[in-house]
């Protein structure tokens, strides 16, 4: 848990924009805060220079004149980068759809007990991405180890908050705590549905919440069923 804190904490850290753009429109107003409840302070004007500070739920932080100040993101259309004939926001979007890979971490908890993830994803598009995940659990009465490969969709991509689903299959290890009784371990199949929603916090990263319903093979007449929650972030490459 101390790791996936510190590596949040990295991530939060970095800056999100810092770019240097152009208005090529009559006017964008800027507000104090970010919000339309914010007041309209100052209006850039066409060829007027902005600097792009960082991007908080449909909004940018800019620096004009000196005044760090806010803009709605729907204005990213009519900013350009200087000498540029497209506007941020398609380089950006270009930009995006360039990465095709994310590194992903999580924890939560898995069947009662502490649960941690690594994945990494690969990009088809903005709506189909194919994942493969390595877990940990760690339980008073047994350890666990998950190896999973699952398609995800994601049908509204640039939605704020988007929803997605995803489904595979993959092997769960079980490995009690006994110390009287040498019990083995235990090597079961298992195939997966989860759905969870996507929030992004700049252009490369991403939160995660997600909730998994596996059924889990064993020997026994009945197959078992586990739950999974867990909250992390991918960074895309």
């Amino acid at each position: 848990m101390r790791l996936l804190l510190v590596m949040l904490l990295a991530l939060l850290a970095w800056p999100a924009l810092a770019e240097q753009v152009v208005v090529q429109k009559d006017f964008v107003d800027l507000r104090t805060g970010p919000g339309r409840g914010y007041p309209v302070v100052q209006v850039a004007l066409k060829n007027d220079s902005l600097q792009l500070l960082k991007q908080r739920t449909g909004w940018i932080k800019v620096l004009y004149r000196q005044q760090e100040l806010w803009l709605d993101d729907s204005e990213l259309a009519f900013l350009h980068p200087p000498g540029s004939e497209k506007s941020i926001a398609s380089l950006w979007q270009a930009q995006q759809g360039s990465r095709q890979w994310q590194l992903g971490l999580a924890a939560g908890d898995f069947a009662g007990s502490s649960y941690y993830q690594l994945s990494a994803s690969y990009l088809f598009s903005d709506v189909v991405a194919l994942e493969l995940s390595v877990g940990q659990g760690s339980g008073l009465q047994a350890s666990s180890q998950q190896l999973l490969l699952q398609l995800g969709l994601s049908p509204w991509p640039h939605w704020r908050i988007s929803p997605y689903f995803a489904v595979g299959g993959g092997v769960l290890l079980t490995r009690p705590r006994t110390v009287l009784v040498q019990t083995e371990e235990r090597r079961s199949p298992l195939a997966t549905v989860e759905i969870g929603l996507h929030y992004p916090l700049t252009e490369r990263v991403q939160a995660d919440v997600r909730y998994r319903r596996a059924l889990v093979a064993t020997d026994r007449d009945i197959n078992e069923e586990t739950t999974t929650w867990l909250i992390g972030f991918r960074v895309a490459f």
